[in-house]
């Protein structure tokens, strides 16, 4: 059994009937508004640990594509490609 919480709870509206486009922009908009009550500001220690991990994935992917051309190249060069 999960430990995530049954949002079926929140809902106001039987599941079985079509909400119509009213009822349903009201259910996004209470959905958004407990979505921002309990959404929190990361600290600055959260926030560096989220950067660094972003930039060593940069890194890896621009590292990663330069090997990529430099084979390429490499072979473009050697088979007399173009």
């Amino acid at each position: 059994m999960s430990n995530y919480p049954h949002y079926e709870k929140y809902s106001k509206y039987d599941k079985s009937k079509k909400l119509s486009i009213y009822e349903r922009i009201g259910v996004f908009l209470q959905n958004t508004k407990r979505i921002i009550k309990i959404a929190n500001k990361p600290d600055m220690k959260e926030y560096l640990l989220i950067f660094k991990i972003c930039a060593i994935g940069l890194l890896l992917l621009g590292g990663i594509s330069y090997v990529i051309q430099l084979i390429w190249t490499f072979v473009n060069f050697v088979l007399n490609i173009r």
